[in-house]
């Protein structure tokens, strides 16, 4: 099977004419990333003119948008997905969360880069490119359902479609007619360099781009009678002043390529320029594509009448149009939709290495590094380490079998090495710790699925602190060395869309753990128990505006329970510096409180335009050594929180916070940059 059709300098003997009662018109786009919007408004003026498309041929972006448009898109899909397109995941190899167990959702949510290397052999068997395009290629595999196997691209779509792509080992132009039509728009818009080239036979495909930029000519050939082109116009001068690395770049590589695209603009019998200056190739952002669009309509409409006087000499009536809308991008099924049930997450036989960076101003900067390595095909197994730096460090090693598909036994060893905890009394600055915690947790068993996980297991933890200083406000004195045995299970369930800016699903967690110093008693009586459980919903109030309401709360049954291990809250996250500690709104700092702790809590979430996020968050909480008088306190501990937040994708959320708390009676200021870990 090859995409590659060999192109004779007579291009009858290629393509038969599907159109002879009148002459076959092609539609030329050129390549240029987030540029290619424009391609989307002037198509939409020729649409209007009525005018008929029976081939399209495009280079890098304007591939994506010529593959589109071949099998029955019209231009008001194309601006639906160039607008609701969440650019930055497209491009990069982050896994589709709908197709994750919830443990590699965790993953996916904490760390900014994840790479895959083969162990067999030691090398990627695809190197040369930071992004492989797995993204791209199921995402279009998803737009273009019903042709995705190999076929004829001038035979078997509605409209003939080619695209231009650039062999490295020949440094040759190759047109792609046959094979598969998804590899073959990812081998146009393979960046050298950044995206892994397509290996095809003997040939490595990448951006055609960088042959052959705006393809007039190749349409030619292929036996259009009329061409119509668009291309960018960069408003090149010396007024530029080519401050950024783009502009750079663009300029520097570039010199060849925009003379051999003007060159073909002798081939196009109408060519449509859509100035661009201001924006670049990377210009992906809400507001550049609606301009971009914009833009690429007004240039068309000032090429109105000469669209209508083409129209006459291709052989169509006035009052005819031409034009054909086959697929509606707003009927096809969600992404979430094409796959259900259980599924694998890894490949076998590969080691996956991933890196997280955050800034917060409590914790300051913090990185995270993990590899997990998977072997075998059938009884799998997984080896996990991972290593954090920052205030709070942290060396993990885990060991992980799989005797049946997400069925798992394993072992795991934690240690954190903890240099500056301070902890708070009401508002006070009361204790500073430095500790070593260790955790060695063993599951008898573990299921991993897609919506759903659960653990049983066995777990030794040990406390060793080796530096305490507390003053007057302080109400806790620890043990310099605490160490204790759990039995405990544990239960998840989430199908939320996005772990930070739900806007559908459901989330609840519950876990129980027994402990004791000998796996029987706690100081020679019985062991004490610790149940933790949240849960929390998701309702749309409209696209933009969502409601989230939440209980959570943590019970401690039993004598003489251990300092590390009474009920700890503070902070905008669970688990940020104590394993079992609970948010609590407009409270930034970790305290501890009675045996029993309830909370209720509400966030109005309020996407204001594109990724920016206003959220306001209200809590109560209750808390007594006695269950039964938890609800005696008059009035309840309250808080309340606003904040503001980027969706940045790649890097997780960025923002702050500005919250109060009743237990306090403190202002908190919060700034977040990244995902939590």
């Amino acid at each position: 099977m090859s995409l590659l059709l060999v192109l004779p300098l007579s291009a009858s003997a290629v393509v038969s004419d599907s159109v002879p009662s009148r002459k076959k018109v092609a539609l030329v786009l050129s390549g240029g990333g987030a540029l290619g919007a424009s391609h989307v408004g002037a198509l939409k003026v020729i649409e209007q003119a009525g005018l008929p498309i029976d081939m399209v041929v495009g280079t890098s972006i304007g591939s994506i948008v010529g593959a589109m448009y071949s099998v029955g898109y019209d231009s008001d899909d194309l601006a639906t997905m160039f607008r609701t397109m969440d650019w930055t995941e497209l491009f990069l190899d982050r896994r589709n969360q709908h197709h994750l167990t919830l443990r590699e959702r965790d993953a996916r949510n904490t760390y900014i880069y994840e790479r895959e290397f083969y162990v067999r052999g030691g090398l990627d068997p695809q190197p040369g490119g930071v992004i492989r395009g797995n993204n791209v290629e199921s995402t279009f595999e998803h737009y273009l359902q019903g042709y995705t196997d190999s076929i004829d691209f001038l035979r078997d779509l509605p409209r003939q479609f080619a695209c231009i792509a650039t062999d490295l080992v020949t440094d040759n132009e190759v047109v792609l007619t046959h094979g598969e039509l998804v590899k073959s728009i990812r081998s146009s818009m393979s960046i050298p360099g950044v995206f892994t080239p397509v290996h095809l036979g003997d040939m490595v495909l990448v951006d055609g781009g960088t042959k052959n930029n705006f393809a007039a000519d190749v349409a030619r050939r292929l036996g259009a009678d009329i061409v119509i082109g668009v291309r960018f116009d960069m408003g090149v001068g010396s007024d530029r002043h080519y401050r950024t690395l783009i502009d750079v770049m663009e300029r520097s590589v570039g010199s060849d390529i925009t003379r051999r695209a003007a060159d073909n603009e002798k081939y196009c019998d109408l060519l449509i320029r859509v100035p661009v200056r201001g924006f670049s190739s990377g210009s992906f952002s809400a507001r550049a594509i609606n301009t971009l669009i914009e833009r690429g309509e007004k240039a068309a409409r000032e090429k109105l009448d000469s669209l209508i006087l083409l129209k006459a000499q291709i052989g169509v009536q006035p009052q005819q149009n031409c034009t054909m809308h086959l697929r509606d991008i707003e009927s096809l099924p969600g992404p979430e939709d094409a796959r259900k049930g259980l599924i694998y997450s890894h490949e076998p036989n590969s080691i996956r290495a991933s890196v997280g960076l955050r800034y917060d101003n409590e914790d300051v900067a913090a990185l995270l590094l993990n590899g997990r390595c998977f072997i075998g095909d059938k009884r799998k197994k997984e080896i996990d380490l991972t290593l954090r730096l920052g205030l709070r460090s942290m060396l993990s090693l885990g060991c992980d079998l799989e005797p049946r598909p997400f069925k798992r036994l394993g072992v795991s060893y934690e240690l954190w090495h903890n240099i500056h905890q301070e902890l708070y009394t009401r508002g006070k600055r009361s204790d500073n710790t430095s500790y070593l915690y260790q955790h060695v947790n063993v599951k008898l068993f573990a299921l991993d699925a897609m919506n759903f996980d659960c653990e049983l297991g066995i777990g030794w933890e040990h406390y060793h602190h080796f530096n305490n200083l507390w003053n007057e406000n302080s109400v806790v004195i620890f043990d310099p060395n605490e160490h204790y045995f759990n039995f405990h299970a544990r239960l998840r369930y989430s199908n939320e869309d996005n772990r930070y800016f739900t806007r559908r699903g459901v989330r609840a967690e519950a876990q129980y753990a027994y402990y004791t110093d000998n796996f029987s008693h706690w100081k020679h009586q019985n062991g004490f128990s610790a149940v933790q459980a949240l849960c929390q919903a998701t309702i749309p109030l409209s696209a933009s505006t969502h409601l989230r309401p939440a209980v959570q709360g943590r019970l401690l049954f039993g004598d003489d329970v251990p300092n590390m291990k009474l009920n700890a809250a503070g902070g905008m996250s669970h688990g940020k510096f104590l394993p079992h500690q609970l948010p609590m709104v407009g409270m930034g700092h970790v305290e501890f409180f009675d045996s029993k702790l309830l909370a209720a809590s509400l966030r109005l979430q309020q996407r204001v335009v594109g990724r920016h996020y206003l959220l306001f968050d209200g809590m109560v909480a209750e808390q007594h050594d006695e269950l039964r008088h938890i609800f005696d306190n008059s009035p309840p501990m309250w808080g309340v929180q606003a904040s503001y937040f980027y969706n940045s994708g790649l890097l997780g959320p960025l923002g702050a916070s500005l919250g109060w708390n009743s237990h306090t009676r403190k202002l908190n200021f919060f700034i977040n940059l990244g995902f939590d870990f």
